[in-house]
């Protein structure tokens, strides 16, 4: 790929705008990650004429002219589009609209920032005429990309991933489900998450009301974003992940070698989720969804640490816990190895439970992904969940040593 340093002046960018010629929903694109306070910063800089980070964007032919596609810096554009609005009448961005249409973003549409003047706040409307007069010649630094017949998928991933290292970061396998959004089985698993529509210019991502969404929406993950597009994102994640932990048979996987399943996979020749491999997560998930309507486990680390959440699920999916033992009995057991690990019910003096908790501890820690580490945890927590089920190993006396993830 070939790369040119330019610029773009304010004035320049906003008819792209209104022209509709600039794309914020390229396939490497995340949703809105930025919130007003880091929009409001931005403009604040830009108000002053101060210089910003440069933008990358890649050309496509359009007839006689070049459309534009956002490869980094879609916050910011956006940020600037946000601010502009169509409130002015000499300098505006009437398609506006057309790039933003969730509700809670709209709503910030002309915002305001503070100056750090001592005045109030103000919006792009109450700027001074001369003010504007500058702003519209305001240069915003560009690179602007042009691919070629060379250009590899592997190039523009690096790429990405290289210039993404500031700010909010993306990961390589939110980037592979956009690329590789074709490919059966991730069409699949999105799908049980959520529904994906583009909407002109934006893209908007509906979560299901499933047992699976239900669930996932506890991990810290997911519930620490704001966007809906990034809590989908994250929650296909996680499902991937356990949806090839199924096909595998039980094989625990490094994300990183998830990733290059996909990268290496030509067309379409990962296949969507069996009937029995969809039964199995529908199965597991469906428990899950029932014992966090009907107990705290929802609010435990079980639920919300996806370290341990990962351990749980593929322990329910790759043992025989679901089918030996009765479900009440089970959620309670699950309960009390969560007391057990966040240090609210003591360990028993010695013994099996003891041992089991103690090494499941300590291989929670550190290398967490660790393959070794993954299958010998899973193995810990089923022995711990077995045992919970005996009264004498499952009893915490006062004056007990307790559990914590230090020992």
């Amino acid at each position: 790929m070939d790369y040119k340093n330019t610029e773009i002046k304010l004035d320049t960018l906003a008819t792209y705008f209104n022209e509709e010629r600039i794309s914020l929903i390229p396939v490497f694109q995340r949703g809105k990650v930025w919130q007003l306070p880091m929009r409001k910063e931005l403009i604040k800089n830009i108000v002053k004429l101060r210089p910003i980070p440069a933008i990358f964007l890649y050309k496509d032919e359009a007839g006689s002219k070049y459309d534009f596609n956002i490869l980094d810096g879609k916050q910011r554009l956006e940020s600037i589009m946000m601010f502009i609005g169509n409130a002015s009448k000499e300098f505006k961005i009437d398609t506006w609209p057309k790039y933003i249409h969730d509700s809670m973003y709209r709503e910030d549409v002309g915002f305001s920032v503070h100056l750090g003047d001592g005045e109030k706040p103000v919006k792009f409307s109450d700027l001074d005429p001369g003010l504007v007069r500058d702003l519209r010649e305001y240069p915003i630094p560009v690179i602007e990309i042009q691919l070629n017949e060379n250009t590899s998928l592997d190039e523009m991933i690096d790429l990405f991933i290289d210039i993404n290292q500031g700010g909010v970061k993306v990961n390589r396998l939110t980037i592979v489900k956009a690329l590789k959004n074709r490919e059966p089985l991730l069409k699949d698993t999105y799908a049980m998450i959520a529904v994906r529509e583009v909407k002109q210019q934006d893209v908007l991502e509906k979560k299901k009301k499933n047992p699976f969404a239900d669930v996932l929406k506890r991990l810290q993950v997911v519930a620490s974003v704001a966007d809906p597009s990034a809590q989908a994102d994250r929650m296909w994640e996680k499902l991937l992940e356990l949806s090839l932990f199924v096909r595998s048979g039980g094989q625990h996987r490094k994300p990183a070698e998830i990733l290059k399943t996909f990268i290496k996979t030509k067309g379409d020749t990962l296949p969507r989720l069996s009937k029995e491999e969809r039964r199995a997560l529908t199965v597991a998930f469906t428990f899950l969804r029932k014992a966090y309507t009907t107990t705290r486990l929802k609010t435990t680390r079980l639920a919300t640490d996806q370290t341990h959440f990962y351990i749980m699920v593929t322990a329910l999916l790759d043992s025989d816990l679901l089918t030996t033992i009765d479900q009440k009995d089970l959620i309670n057991r699950l309960l009390e190895f969560a007391n057990l690990i966040e240090g609210k019910s003591a360990l028993p003096r010695g013994g099996p439970l003891r041992s089991a908790i103690r090494t499941y501890l300590a291989l929670s820690t550190e290398k967490t992904t660790d393959v070794s580490r993954r299958k010998e945890r899973q193995t810990k927590f089923v022995q711990a969940i077995k045992l919970l089920g005996n009264a004498d190993s499952a009893t915490s006396e006062h004056g007990h040593e307790v559990a914590s993830e230090s020992q």
